[in-house]
């Protein structure tokens, strides 16, 4: 499955165990989880078009409540599953939303906290070293440095990412009660 179909079904199926869990509406969505409006409201209508999801009429100010259907309930009660199969993302954020699922709906914090290692893992593969090429020897000093440093600080970036996932494996719930 490409990256952004994968990325599209951790979001959907995180929106629809937040909708589960009592998040209605797309303010909700966006405040209580922290999710950004554009993914938000693409996700919400990829769900009521696939039917895994349905939205009431609009109440005041525009207010809609969504709500999860029985075909959304199943797919969410299977769908996480496929996406800890394909293994990490890389992404952090996607990895996350599945490791998550993976406690919240399937119970399973070993699973979760797992994945969410395997995320860091993978991060810290793709930490490399900036290869220089005979076309870059031509560039002026400026260029060069740029991309030195962009490449210094991605490298940076994912190797903490990558510690921020073994962090997150760590401090899941070790129970669901506030389910």
């Amino acid at each position: 499955m490409p990256s952004d179909k994968r990325r599209r079904a951790d979001l959907d199926l995180f929106v629809l165990a937040l909708i589960e869990g009592g998040l209605v509406t797309p303010y909700e969505l966006q405040k209580a989880a922290g999710l950004s409006p554009g993914a938000t409201i693409s996700s919400l209508r990829r769900l009521v078009e696939g039917s895994l999801a349905l939205h009431g009429k609009p109440g005041p100010r525009g207010r809609t409540d969504y709500g999860i259907t029985a075909e959304g309930r199943r797919y969410l009660k299977t769908g996480w599953r496929d996406l800890i199969e394909e293994g990490p993302s890389g992404d952090l954020d996607a990895d996350l939303r599945v490791a998550l699922l993976a406690l919240w709906v399937g119970g399973d914090r070993w699973l979760a906290a797992n994945f969410l290692r395997q995320s860091a893992g993978q991060m810290l593969r793709s930490v490399g070293s900036v290869e220089e090429s005979d076309e870059m020897a031509s560039l002026p000093p400026i260029a060069l440095w740029y991309r030195r440093l962009r490449s210094t600080s991605a490298d940076v970036l994912i190797k903490g990412e990558s510690a921020a996932a073994i962090a997150m494996a760590k401090a899941l719930p070790r129970s669901l009660s506030s389910k």
